[in-house]
């Protein structure tokens, strides 16, 4: 999973990147992009790992990237080489300052989050629309009598036309799977998930009712985190951080709420393989199938597939390992259309 951090220059949005990734970029804040991978923490990898002693254990990563003064006020669009890698990402994370620097003063000359975060919004769109303009026109205009794809096409491409007009993004509304596959196509940043992340200076610092309100009424996923407090929080050893963080009211670091959430909005779970060599956990989409499933370890695995052995995390933690589960009876044979779900303890029978 790759997400992208976007924001106003002065948001915090670089300091953001720094409090989820553990990177301190005080001598690297010239460079146009930061990328970083995080692991997803997983307790039920903790937990397997005792139990196999593995000569290696992974978790699941997810990566972060920024760029250095993505939007400037007096620019139309996103940089052009940020946008194409925007592209690329699962999700977004708008970052909107909620807070005071007299060093930095904020990008509107007053700190302003809803405006800040319905310019982004606005960039977003323009940038959206710019693209399907482009080639619904030329979809109308054609010289030649359409095909029935090209045809559905334009009646699509006219569907987001109104959409995006309309200054909506394409993530609020349902889609049919073949209009999705057109989306995808186009690489539409206004159709991937997001949420807001609302920087303030300390937990105790207020943010405007009218903008918490808006949000809710516009049903988008926002939290509020100090970046700069949980930035200097990851130099200290673990214990000191949480009583430190105790003091600030940090109840959930950033990265625990952004990861729980975009898995939560990204419709993403984890599976689990186990043995000697290796316990891993890997991320597959909701109502993955145990062929999918296999070819995500391997194209082999998918190829080749006979059968998934199966138990639940819950089962395997109540009977302690995979021969107490058999004899009871929780380890079971699957077929290549057993719909995998979260936790599942998976071994894949194969042959080529």
């Amino acid at each position: 999973m790759k997400i992208g951090i976007l924001g106003l220059s002065k948001s915090g949005k670089t300091t953001v990147f720094q409090s989820l990734t553990g990177l301190n970029l005080s001598n690297n804040l010239k460079e146009k992009f930061h990328i970083s991978s995080v692991k997803v923490p997983d307790s039920r990898i903790n937990f397997l790992s005792k139990i196999f002693n593995p000569k290696k254990r992974t978790f699941p990563t997810i990566d972060f990237l920024d760029y250095n003064n993505v939007v400037e006020r007096e620019e139309k669009l996103i940089d052009n080489e940020y946008f194409a890698k925007l592209k690329e990402c699962d999700g977004i994370l708008k970052v909107v300052r909620n807070f005071e620097n007299d060093i930095f003063p904020p990008h509107f000359g007053v700190i302003s989050p809803k405006r800040e975060l319905e310019e982004l919004d606005d960039h977003i769109i323009l940038t959206d629309l710019d693209i399907v303009e482009k080639r619904y026109e030329k979809l109308k205009n054609a010289k030649y009598k359409l095909s029935a794809n090209e045809l559905f096409e334009l009646k699509s491409l006219e569907k987001f036309k109104n959409i995006l007009s309309e200054g909506k993004h394409l993530n609020r509304f349902e889609f049919t799977q073949e209009e999705e596959k057109l989306i995808k196509n186009y690489s539409l940043i206004s159709a991937k998930k997001e949420i807001v992340l609302i920087n303030v200076s300390s937990m105790d610092e207020r943010v405007d009712e009218e903008f918490i309100n808006f949000l809710k009424d516009e049903r988008r996923d926002y939290f509020i985190v100090s970046a700069l407090n949980e930035k200097e929080l990851n130099e200290l050893d673990d214990e000191s951080k949480k009583e430190f963080a105790s003091d600030m009211k940090i109840e959930e670091f950033a990265i625990e709420k952004v990861i729980s959430r975009f898995y939560k909005i990204l419709n993403l779970i984890t599976f689990l393989t186990v043995g000697e060599d290796e316990v891993r956990g890997w991320t597959i989409k909701e109502n993955t199938t145990a062929l999918k499933a296999a070819g995500k370890i391997h194209t082999d695995f998918e190829r080749g597939f006979i059968k998934a052995q199966v138990v639940s995390f819950d089962d395997f933690q109540k009977y302690g390992s995979l021969k107490e589960c058999a004899k009871n009876g929780v380890l079971r044979l699957e077929g290549k259309d057993y719909i995998v779900k979260d936790g599942d303890i998976i071994e894949f029978k194969f042959n080529l």
